[in-house]
């Protein structure tokens, strides 16, 4: 069913369905930036400031160029040039812009060219921003972060780490301190906020024409040290190969609908020139499950417009209309078709106007109020209703100029819950826009004032209900406003989630029994995460949620946006006592997998991936069921990705090269029909494609000297070359396993290292070994020698298993020679 806007002839408001249409990666926007000879330069280090319903976007002005631009778009997708916003002499290269919103004027933080760092503002988004100080030094790619107690923190690139200085206003900046952690090589394109108590800070590392430039992230309890790299995440946003590679410099933003977070970060443009291939901009959307941050992406193909609010009002009309209700009277008005007014003062009475439309019992609401004038009595207030009934069941958060502060109240069933009070900012302007945002789950009401959170209230006896503006003895003039019935990340429940991809347990569709579950017991067991009839439990080996107790013939739907038609690897992470499992998956009536078999964990905090493969997908949205067979198991995600059997390759390098494989760092030649690589370094060199799923690859290696390693690479992805300003040799994602002269040696690397499992072997240096590994579902075998007994045998049960990947070779410093390399299913 396609739904269509419903136009009023005084319409206030519109509700609206899900956002329709679709999105690609990379944005394609009208006048990117260009070099002075034509040259494409496009959109690098993308930074985006929502204000009052509008989303600006800042990028880096190439290196020859003044000036900032700045775009404009409601809805993420539909972007408008503005012009330039900043033209001083100084923004000649000004590298990534940030801008903040703060008491009436917007604050740019660049740092042009590199060279230190300078403040400009401007009462408006779209400029003129003018230089408020001199150069500030500092690394490049500065960014603030304003803490609820409303202290601000400067962000930038340090030693190969991230500086944090805490700020004593826009325009000052204290001592730097390290906020904990580096990307080793290069660290860069810090973005600080906070989610349920925890500082979370993405960040980008290498360098920025390299393909493998990434994003990680990490979490904290301060906002200026002790930042801790999400153990088994990171990278959360890589791809190095294909046609949209080099992916960093994030920075994250709210979504139309209130609710959503969705990460913005630039690519490699195809465009560009030799030295400079240019950038575009990319959106993503951020899944959250617990303090889990998963990027829904990097993704290349349709996505689904970022979704609007459930209702939403710019007031763009000359009437206040029928879609708004007066209650206790007020001179109410619009002006400009910009914003909603009321001028009524010297009197006692509380001035409303409330929205037709209502919420459901949870949801997000946001409101921009600021105050003209105020009579005379002790206390003028202005700002925000929700959950309106009527006089005697709602909820009020209003701004107090005379006494600095927040103060809400709540009446269910006539009874006043009393008032609560919280202090603003020294200096706050009343006279300027303020947002005052409300989050409702449960009986809980959290109260954010500019995105500082400022009271939490356990409120029962109020569900849903309609929203407005109130007035108290005072003029105020009212902007957008919007609601949500999501809250707290929940519209991710709903979502089209882009396979490949993971989908978490817990993230199945709202709709409730029979429609997004069948459960066969009532309420929620485990008591976590979702209010319905589903089992949550929280687990602590997974440190995330998870859906526990899944019994024969319960079933959860999920929705996913298919890339493209053809086969699938699907990977179920699952968790029992139960001596053997089973599930299945459904498309629809059809039955995608028959029933996948397991034997058990042997705990239910003992997690394992249980595999099938070979699932026909057609490109497209669908929603699928996985149904509960057999046994009990809890149950924690699902993994989708493309999957093939490679055919057999060999290679025994006798006509002199080593055609068809890709070569990464190192010195590598073919001379005498052996592949050789240099003892100098460390090198790399892959074969195949990254949709090979279970497969052997055998070789004969010689160690030619007795110091450092060599062997087989397994399941590759991402490779990229570690020489490019890191001198990283854990360029890669997948599995080596290794001789030295010690023993046999598996560990996996995702920009990291992390050893799994050694067996002593005498390896004599000048001897050829064979050496063989074979890969199946999460198991790993490495055989040398014996091609009957493997050495070692390890099972990846991690969160993050590779179960895909090229094939490949790799020397760290040890003079190596490779031969009769065969890869078989």
């Amino acid at each position: 069913m396609k739904w269509k806007p419903l136009l009023l002839a005084a319409a206030a408001f519109v509700l609206l369905p899900s956002a329709a249409g679709a999105y690609s990666n990379p944005f394609s926007l009208p006048s990117p930036w260009h070099w002075a000879n034509g040259d494409f330069y496009g959109e690098g280090d993308p930074y985006l400031l929502k204000f009052n319903g509008v989303y600006y976007l800042y990028v880096s002005t190439v290196d020859d160029q003044t000036g900032v631009k700045v775009w404009s778009s409601t809805n993420l997708v539909d972007w408008t040039y503005r012009g330039l916003c900043a033209t001083d002499p100084l923004t000649k290269g000004a590298y990534a812009p940030e801008v903040v919103y703060w008491n009436g004027q917007f604050y740019m933080y660049t740092s042009p060219a590199g060279h230190g760092h300078y403040v400009l503002s401007s009462p408006s988004p779209l400029g003129p921003f003018t230089v408020q100080t001199g150069n500030l030094g500092m690394g490049i790619d500065g960014h603030v972060f304003i803490d609820d107690d409303g202290r601000w923190y400067f962000y930038s690139t340090g030693a190969d780490r991230i500086d944090v200085r805490p700020m004593s206003s826009p325009l000052s900046f204290g001592a730097p301190v390290s906020a904990g952690f580096s990307m080793a090589g290069w660290t860069e394109g810090p973005t600080t906020f906070k989610r349920g108590g925890t500082y979370y800070m993405t960040y980008t590392g290498n360098h920025v024409w390299s393909t493998a430039y990434r994003v990680d992230y990490a979490a904290g309890s301060s906002p200026t040290t002790g930042f801790v790299p999400a153990a088994g995440q990171n990278p959360v946003l890589i791809r190095t190969e294909g046609s949209n590679v080099g992916l960093g410099h994030s920075s994250m933003v709210k979504g139309p609908d209130l609710d959503s977070d969705y990460m913005v970060y630039h690519s490699h443009a195809s465009q560009g020139n030799a030295t400079y291939p240019g950038r575009k901009m990319n959106l993503d959307r951020v899944a959250w499950n617990g303090g889990r941050m998963t990027v829904l992406g990097p993704t290349a193909g349709a996505q689904p417009n970022p979704a609007g609010p459930t209702f939403e009002d710019r007031f763009a009309r000359t009437a206040i209309g029928s879609g708004w209700t007066n209650v206790g009277g007020g001179t109410w008005g619009i002006y400009n078709q910009e914003l909603m007014w009321q001028d009524t003062i010297g009197t006692s009475v509380w001035h409303r106007q409330v929205t037709a439309a209502s919420t459901e019992s949870d949801y997000t609401a946001e409101f921009h109020a600021k105050q003209m004038k105020m009579g005379t009595s002790a206390n003028p207030l202005y700002g925000a209703v929700f959950s309106y009934t009527d006089e005697n069941s709602y909820g009020t958060a209003v701004l107090n100029r005379k006494l600095n502060r927040l103060e809400t109240n709540f009446v269910v069933g006539g009874v006043s819950q009393g008032w609560q009070y919280s202090a603003l900012p020294a200096g706050y302007d009343y006279t300027k826009w303020h947002q005052i945002r409300v989050e409702k789950r449960g009986s809980a009401f959290s109260i954010y004032v500019d995105g500082m959170k400022k009271q939490t209230r356990a409120v029962g006896g109020l569900g849903g209900g309609r929203i407005g503006y109130s007035t108290l003895d005072a003029h105020a003039d009212f902007g957008y406003t919007a609601f949500s019935n999501d809250v707290e990340g929940s519209s991710v429940w709903n979502a089209y989630k882009p396979l490949p991809g993971t989908i978490e347990a817990v993230h199945y569709r709202k709709g409730g029994e029979g429609v997004g579950y069948h459960d066969l017991t009532a309420g929620n067991t485990g008591g976590a995460y979702r209010s319905d009839g589903v089992d949550i439990r929280s687990s602590a080996a997974e440190g995330k949620e998870v859906v526990g107790w899944n019994q024969p013939g319960e079933w959860l739907t999920y929705r996913v946006n298919v890339a493209e038609t053809g086969l699938y690897d699907v990977s179920a992470r699952v968790a029992t006592t139960f001596p053997s499992v089973g599930f299945r998956i459904w498309d629809g009536a059809a039955d995608l997998t028959g029933v996948v078999q397991s034997s058990g964990s042997g705990d239910w905090e003992k997690w394992i991936n249980v595999a099938k493969k070979g699932l026909y997908l057609t490109a497209g949205y669908h929603e699928l069921r996985v149904e509960t067979v057999q046994g009990e198991f809890d149950f924690s995600s699902l993994t989708f990705e493309r999957g093939q059997a490679p055919s057999v390759f060999a290679d025994d390098f006798g006509d002199g090269n080593d055609n068809g494989w890709t070569r990464f760092e190192g010195g590598w030649s073919v001379a005498g029909g052996e592949l050789a690589a240099a003892g100098s370094g460390f090198a790399k060199t892959v074969v195949g494609s990254s949709l090979w799923s279970d497969y052997s690859v055998e070789a004969d290696i010689k160690l030619v000297g007795t110091t450092g390693d060599a062997g087989i690479l397994t399941r590759v992805n991402n490779p990229s070359n570690g020489t490019v300003l890191a001198n990283n040799p854990d360029y890669v994602q997948g599995y080596y396993a290794f001789l030295k002269p010690d023993g046999v040696y598996l560990g996996k690397m995702n920009y990291g290292w992390q050893q799994l499992a050694y067996a002593p072997l005498p390896i004599a240096s000048g001897a050829w070994q064979k050496m063989k590994v074979s890969v199946s579902g999460p198991v790993i075998r490495v055989y040398v020698g014996d091609m009957n007994a493997p050495k070692l045998t390890y099972a990846d049960n991690s969160p993050s298993p590779f179960l895909h990947g090229k094939a490949g070779l790799r020397s760290m410093y040890n003079e190596t020679r490779f031969d009769n390399v065969k890869v078989t299913p």
